[in-house]
């Protein structure tokens, strides 16, 4: 089915506009920091844009889920379930916040390579905190130019090749048996350059069944000797297995909120995860004015959860999901630079094209084994883009951005032969949208910037929203249309040496918005309910103070709601209004190496369900690091203490959306401690 007309001429008009009006081209540098379709440094792009780099993501902390520093990111939402069954759950400024697994809405690419699926599914896992060299996240309309999962996008990049060849052995040493081991090294020679890094995590789980084990291997080889041409590949591997301790319901989480509902022991509720990646990326240069990238990735990923049921009744597709997925794509783009009335212009026009095999089988649960097959399915998603951005500086303190991204995407789903539930389980869709932005920046003096912006936007439904009917009935919801957004922001940049301050003002309309309908076990119906209108306010401030002392805050205000439909009037379930991750930091010049923190991360109450019927309290917690760092020669030894939850506080970490049975309730745990060790040796 067709949601929207395709309309490819403004994609066509976009195209061939410049080429007509363009003067003879002139020799412009390109930025540094590469962004798809164009090259922006973090201040240049009229839109909220945030980076954090490798010490402000790693330092003092486990280095185990990403919850621990994305919370710094002001409109960025990431919970630890105490659930490494169905991943950390991550968010932007409300969007993929009821994902009841993985990652929804959102574009996460890993060293230019996509993490996330034709579909708009991710699993944030595969990516290693402790091989990270920064990350770069984007809000605002110009995320409608990354892909169909519009909400936001998080960039992340392995860290470069040190400049001479070291080796790292770092250890974490927590609570609950938690232990994660860290072997990386990296060298150049000549034009090459290479970083790999092996990581093995344990713990034993805070919560009942809710053991799980990662070991994952992470590794970038580079070839750039100054000339026209620079290479680069890209390898990530992961393996996962991990209990599911499920969700609690009000009463069972006053009673003792480290247990778990009997059924998800008498099942053996689990997950295991297998992913492995590959990726190439080819950049050639022309000329000072013209250049060309061209990426091409390839993985697998198995998939294989025990539900807390038997799967064995009426039209059950199993209590036993096996996934087993082949993925792949290629991005191709063109950049060039020039001179337009005497001004500097830049433009780059691009192809991305992804597919995603799946084959999808149910089975049995008889009490945690594998028996009867239930379903029997092969599902494609198919995606094709075509997308161009320029960005033309009008004067030298004023710049105009624009863009306009074309997207297909196609889902088809058969069922073999075998299957007991073969009628009505076969089917289609197709969803297309052509989404234009377009922003202006104003530079006011050396240190200040506002910008404004304006854009649709394009979500489509997940393979997982697809995947289950609300009556019940088999084969795929394909009743469940797409969200158009219309977004508009404003915000204002400030960088006064020993203060620095990003705040933005945003405003959002999505038609057909998807929310929950029921979720029982690990298994989630989704409908569209009608439109929602959220605004919200990102601010972020960092400061230098007397006596050796740095602040920091990040405050999100985020307010969803629904507009008609069933809900009218009502808060979207899963996102909280407010957060506010904040921290005051001592580094003392006379010691030199030691540091100290107290962090702060308060949140407002969330909502269970599309019906405000339940919510989650709000809640504050102090958390206090120390370390120090020794360097004698070739040798660099780090040490540090971390205590979380410093204050014992009793609170809710993340919610279940839309639990039919109430178990909405994932909780954290108390006061913990631990420490962690780090060698590097330089040859």
């Amino acid at each position: 089915m067709s949601t929207r007309p395709l309309r490819p001429w403004p994609l066509l008009l976009a195209l061939t506009a410049p080429a007509t009006a363009v003067a003879a081209a002139a020799p412009v540098a390109l930025g540094t920091v590469t962004v798809q379709g164009m090259s922006y440094a973090g201040g240049a792009l009229p839109s909220a844009v945030s980076v954090l780099g490798g010490g402000a993501l790693t330092a003092q902390q486990p280095r185990i889920n990403l919850s621990e520093t994305l919370n710094r990111i002001p409109g960025l939402i990431v919970n630890n379930r105490q659930d490494y069954a169905q991943d950390m759950q991550m968010s932007i400024r409300g969007f993929g916040a009821d994902s009841p697994f993985g990652v929804q809405g959102l574009q996460l690419e890993l060293d230019g390579i996509p993490l996330t699926m034709p579909d708009g599914q991710a699993q944030s896992q595969i990516i290693d905190l402790p091989m990270l060299g920064g990350v770069k996240v984007i809000k605002g309309p110009f995320v409608a130019l990354y892909g169909n999962a519009a909400g936001g996008v998080l960039q992340a990049w392995t860290r470069d090749a040190p400049r001479r060849p070291e080796a790292t052995l770092s250890n974490w040493f927590g609570a609950w048996g938690t232990r994660q081991t860290v072997l990386s090294g990296g060298a150049r020679a000549g034009a090459w350059s290479g970083v790999a890094g092996v990581t093995d995590m344990r713990t034993g789980g805070w919560r009942e069944h809710s053991q799980a084990t990662r070991r994952q291997l992470d590794a970038v080889l580079r070839r750039d000797d100054g000339g026209a041409d620079r290479y680069s590949v890209v390898l990530n591997a992961l393996n996962q297995d991990a209990q599911d301790p499920g969700g609690l319901t009000r009463d069972e989480l006053q009673r003792d909120p480290a247990a778990v509902d009997p059924s998800v022991l008498k099942y053996d509720a689990r997950k295991t995860a297998r992913n492995r990646q590959l990726g190439v990326a080819w950049h050639h240069r022309f000329d000072a004015a013209d250049a060309m990238r061209l990426s091409v990735y390839d993985g697998t990923r198995r998939v294989v959860q025990f539900l807390p049921f038997s799967g064995s009744f009426g039209y059950s597709a199993g209590g036993v999901v096996d996934l087993r997925d082949a993925f792949g794509g290629t991005r191709a783009q063109f950049t060039h630079a020039g001179e337009l009335a005497a001004r500097r212009y830049r433009v780059a026009a691009g192809l991305d094209y992804g597919r995603e095999n799946e084959w999808r089988k149910g089975w049995v649960n008889d009490f945690g084994t594998q028996t009867t097959l239930r379903n029997d399915q092969y599902n494609t998603v198919d995606n094709f883009a075509q997308y161009v951005q320029a960005h033309w500086q009008l004067s030298p303190r004023v710049a105009l951005s624009a863009g306009v991204r074309h997207d297909i995407v196609r889902f088809d789903s058969s069922t073999a032969s075998d299957a007991p539930f073969d009628a009505g389980a076969r089917g289609g869709a197709s969803y297309g949208s052509t989404d234009p932005v377009v922003g202006v920046l104003w530079q006011l003096d050396a240190g200040d910037r506002v910008y404004a912006d304006y854009g649709h936007g394009f979500v489509t439904p997940t393979a997982y929203q697809l995947a289950y009917r609300p009556d019940g009935a088999p084969g795929l919801n394909f009743a469940l249309q797409p969200m158009h957004l219309r977004s508009a922001e404003v915000g204002w940049r400030r960088d006064a040496g020993a203060l620095r301050l990003d705040a933005s003002v945003y405003h959002v309309d999505t038609d057909n918005q998807i929310v929950v309908y029921a979720s029982s076990g690990g298994r989630t119906s989704y409908v569209n309910a009608g439109n929602t209108r959220r605004w919200g306010l990102d601010l972020g401030v960092h400061a230098d103070l007397p006596a050796d002392l740095r602040a920091r805050f990040a405050y999100s205000l985020i307010d969803v709601r629904f507009v008609g439909g069933p809900y009218d009037g009502g808060t979207m379930p899963g996102v909280p209004r407010q957060q506010l991750d904040s921290a005051l930091s001592w580094r003392p010049r006379r010691l030199p190496g030691f540091s100290t923190t107290l962090d702060w991360l308060v949140r407002s109450r969330v909502y269970v369900d599309a019906q405000n019927s339940a919510a989650a309290q709000g809640w504050g917690v102090l958390n206090w690091s120390v370390g120090s760092t020794q360097r004698r020669g070739r040798w660099t030894l780090k040490e540090y203490l971390r205590v979380d939850n410093l204050l014992d506080r009793n609170y809710v970490g993340a919610v279940v959306v839309g639990d039919t049975n109430g178990r909405y309730y994932e909780a954290a745990p108390g006061r913990n401690a631990g420490v962690g060790v780090e060698l590097t040796r330089g040859f």
